[in-house]
């Protein structure tokens, strides 16, 4: 186990290379770490915003390319990031999170793409709403699954090796409907905002 920050990157490579060293290689990599914060962008602060930009974007990039070259040397693994259905269509109250999950799907499509021929994957698991610390307390929150459940959604997938996967099916035919809605409707219909910062 090798206990740190994901946003520092120095850190995650050093991790990365002894957790290969270990092994003898890597099947799947599957890059998890999130946060979510309060809505205080028209108060003007932003700090937070930078913490979860580097915890949720550059933890991701920090998790996965140290594994790869050594994924590509062996022909083969999964290289897998958590995005989210609000990566899917921005929300109000939820900037910064509905961006840094955006830039997730974005990196990992470019990804797969630069990884092609390899026998390397990389996709983007996007949850909808999931009974984790992380939901605990918020209003709003639709067709919500807990753990086990989106356990088995998250195993079928990457066994699968999908591309963007947005479970549950509620959720993706939701993604879709959202899609096609004028803005006015959207913030109308918006679960509210954080109210505090979790992680």
């Amino acid at each position: 186990m090798y206990a740190g920050d994901v946003a520092d990157t120095d850190f995650m490579a050093r991790s990365a290379e002894a957790f290969v060293a270990a092994a003898g290689g890597v099947d799947l990599v599957f890059a998890n770490a999130g946060v979510g914060i309060a809505n205080r962008v028209l108060e003007g602060e932003s700090r937070e915003i930078a913490w979860l930009i580097n915890v949720n974007v550059v933890g991701v990039t920090n998790t996965v390319v140290p594994f790869v070259p050594h994924m590509v040397k062996q022909g083969s693994g999964v290289l897998c990031a958590v995005g989210s259905m609000a990566g899917h269509q921005p929300l109000p109250g939820r900037a910064a999170y509905s961006a840094s999950k955006r830039c997730v799907e974005t990196f990992m499509s470019a990804l797969r793409m630069d990884l092609h021929g390899t026998g390397v994957h990389a996709m983007t698991l996007c949850p909808g709403f999931v009974e984790t610390a992380l939901t605990e307390g918020q209003a709003g929150m639709m067709f919500v699954i807990d753990v086990p459940e989106a356990v088995r959604y998250m195993v079928g997938a990457i066994e699968s090796r999908k591309n963007t996967y947005t479970f549950p099916w509620q959720m993706n035919l939701l993604k879709e409907v959202m899609a096609r809605v004028p803005e006015p409707v959207i913030r109308r219909l918006a679960p509210p905002a954080r109210a505090k910062s979790s992680s």
